[in-house]
């Protein structure tokens, strides 16, 4: 029994500390790195030619784009979270006035 719950417990941890972590940020993103795990030999990346350049470029903006929407998602979950939190801390619990076109629900 004691060995579930440090095991649930550690679980917990784990899973409340990558919903913590910032966004992966696309900046990191090398055109060496990229260019190998594309398959391309180490001579074809040293020469980086122009299309290769444009690849990776639209290969970073298509991340971009991504982690753009991944972290505004991610930032509308945090204030529809905090939002209800406050409601739940109020002196009546729940909500008091209900107006679906203001209510602290994320799209």
């Amino acid at each position: 029994m004691r060995k579930s719950g440090v095991l649930l417990a550690g679980l917990g941890v784990a899973l409340v500390s990558l919903l913590a972590s910032a966004p992966a940020n696309a900046r990191n993103l090398y055109f060496d790195i990229w260019c190998q795990e594309q398959g391309h030999s180490k001579e074809r990346c040293d020469q980086r030619t122009p299309e290769d350049v444009a690849a990776f470029e639209d290969y970073w903006r298509a991340v971009e784009k991504y982690e753009e929407r991944y972290f505004v998602e991610r930032e509308d979950y945090v204030n529809f979270r905090d939002q209800l939190n406050t409601l739940d801390e109020a002196p009546q619990p729940g909500f008091q006035k209900f107006d679906p076109i203001d209510s602290p629900r994320p799209n």
